[in-house]
């Protein structure tokens, strides 16, 4: 059983391997392996953009100065979006996720109630708003689903501070070939049992899948995200 923590990765590379079958860290693949996630942080509803003006229609590349890439895991972590009045326009995250992978999501606003996104972003780069919605703000923050390291179809159990807990919430990896804007995140993510804090390590025992579809497509590192 391993280990992976993302701190061997230079910034500015890409380092997705497409229909990657197997890695000097993952040892047997058919038993168990553990991911840590490290000292996963609180979900943050307004952590990258606080109060952003929703009819600015174009790119906002100025971020929240409490936003850095810590904040969102080792392997990323979904995003979330909330109006703060009647808005069913669209906001355009672009970003990169743990690899330095391209990646980008589109989510439909629904005034006061808070969007969830589908995928882990490591980084986030730029917020677009392509039609804004006038007299409304954006807060665009962190969320709770956490990304994995690589295409996960299962999780055993959790470990927080090393004491073994329930596992949580796996929504399983998407296939869908190519993905879109849309689409769910290519490895899965998942939704601790314990509560962050910052300082408590969380760690999940996976079961990990390597399989490609008809095209050769998919592998450990999943499907190629979403770029536009």
């Amino acid at each position: 059983m391993s280990a992976r923590r993302r701190d061997n990765f230079i910034e500015g590379f890409n380092y997705y391997v497409p229909a990657m079958q197997a890695g000097a860290d993952l040892g047997q693949l058919l038993g168990p392996y553990k991911v840590n996630l490290g000292a996963v942080v609180l979900a943050d509803a307004d952590g990258i953009l606080d109060g952003a003006d929703n009819a600015t229609v174009g790119d906002i590349t100025t971020l929240n100065v409490l936003y850095d890439s810590d904040k969102m895991g080792p392997f990323g972590r979904n995003v979330t979006v909330l109006a703060s009045g009647a808005a069913t326009s669209t906001v355009i995250v672009i970003g990169r996720d743990y690899l330095g992978q391209p990646m980008r999501e589109t989510l439909t606003l629904n005034g006061t109630n808070s969007v969830t996104g589908l995928k882990a972003f490591k980084y986030v780069d730029k917020v677009n708003i392509p039609v804004g919605t006038a007299a409304t703000t954006i807060d665009l923050g962190w969320g709770t689903r956490m990304g994995l390291p690589y295409k996960t179809r299962a999780v055993y159990r959790e470990y927080e501070d090393g004491a073994i807990a329930a596992a949580g919430t796996l929504t399983a990896p998407v296939v869908t070939d190519p993905a879109t804007a849309t689409t769910g995140d290519p490895r899965g993510t998942y939704i601790l049992t314990g509560t962050p804090n910052g300082t408590k390590v969380f760690e999940i025992d996976v079961q990990l899948d390597n399989n490609v579809n008809d095209d050769n497509n998919g592998g450990l590192h999943g499907i190629r995200h979403y770029a536009g």
